[in-house]
């Protein structure tokens, strides 16, 4: 809970517009040995950090001129029990939010749930009444055909974050078609580097392979999903897009970087450049709160430095995690041998 008062709090001093709480489970999966994992359950847990999670939207959300809102955040369909996401879906009603449920993902996810409960996470929750507006589901890259149709019945908004998915060998099949069955899309990073607009270039490439044709999707696509789709899937009119009314939250790009291809079209430039580079300064609710790679109130080079401390430190415990302990160079291993010179 600490952590994540204290991000609301950075929030309103760096002027993030963020939807924040706990993330909370019913289990987890268990290495039981190499190419075994099961689900381990513990309910009450889960319901507790369910709590938790209500308690922290109730105290912080519309603090710091409303910068800040709540999400509730189960962690994974496979780790959660019919019962946790009933009392998740009844207090996202009550408290007029919703809530983010990553399903559909993978195969280790889609197996474990079959296994569990007979059929696909969509398909499941769909029988206990679970799908709608309220659920914002990443990343759809195992959906089936039924499970996509369910979506679009239900008013489910996707999660669409090409790169990571790309990296691990999956893809949204395909963002065109989703768009044809009237499901809301919503683009995210979920990864390193956080850069929206590689994202749209990896979206834009991957949907254009599975499709086999280039002329099903245009680059607007990407960035509307980018905008208006994220806004959609919050439930905000007033997201997404310029215009009287609606707030203040401006990125504004340089298309006149020399990484930039000469342009005819503003929006397919930034989408087929793939940087994120170019962005010169960010307006939060009318507030600027990055320019030129600075954002106000970081020292950015000692933070790079304290993230990197950090992450040496999360790696360094990697061994003691893992199967029989293997070194750190096993588990994380270098492009290309590295080899030592002995002296003496």
């Amino acid at each position: 809970m600490a952590e994540f008062e204290a991000a609301a709090d950075a929030a309103g001093e760096l002027g993030l517009r963020v939807y924040l709480s706990p993330a909370f489970r019913s289990g987890g999966m268990v290495l039981e040995e190499p190419g075994r994992m099961v689900p381990v359950f513990d309910e009450e847990r889960g319901f507790q950090g369910l709590a938790d999670a209500i308690a922290f939207i109730e105290k912080q959300s519309g603090r710091h001129g409303d910068l800040v809102r709540g999400m509730l955040a189960p962690d994974r369909v496979e780790t959660s029990t019919l019962a946790l996401i009933e009392r998740t879906d009844a207090a996202a009603r009550e408290l007029g939010c919703k809530f983010r449920l990553h399903m559909a993902q993978g195969v280790m996810e889609v197996d474990t749930v079959r296994k569990l409960h007979g059929s696909t996470a969509p398909v499941w929750l769909a029988k206990a009444g679970l799908l709608s507006e309220r659920l914002i589901a990443p990343h759809a890259t195992n959906a089936t055909e039924e499970d996509l149709a369910l979506y679009a019945e239900n008013g489910v908004s996707i999660v669409h974050c090409p790169l990571v998915s790309s990296r691990g060998g999956s893809t949204l099949s395909s963002f065109s078609s989703c768009r044809k069955r009237g499901i809301n899309i919503a683009m995210g990073t979920d990864t390193a580097p956080a850069d929206m607009l590689m994202n749209l270039l990896v979206g834009l490439i991957t949907c254009r392979i599975n499709d086999g044709a280039p002329d099903q999707i245009r680059c607007a696509d990407l960035f509307d999903a980018a905008t208006l789709g994220g806004a959609r899937a919050l439930g905000r009119s007033d997201l997404g897009h310029l215009s009287p009314g609606a707030r203040a939250d401006i990125a504004v790009f340089d298309l006149d970087d020399t990484v930039m291809a000469p342009s005819i079209d503003p929006i397919t430039t930034l989408v087929t450049g793939g940087s994120g580079k170019v962005t010169r300064a960010v307006f939060v609710d009318g507030r600027l709160s990055m320019r030129e790679r600075q954002v106000a109130r970081i020292d950015m080079r000692r933070a790079r430095e304290q993230a990197q401390a950090q992450f040496d430190r999360l790696i360094a415990k990697y061994p003691e995690r893992s199967w029989a302990n293997p070194p750190v160079y096993e588990i994380f291993p270098p492009s290309y041998p590295v080899e030592v010179a002995q002296h003496g």
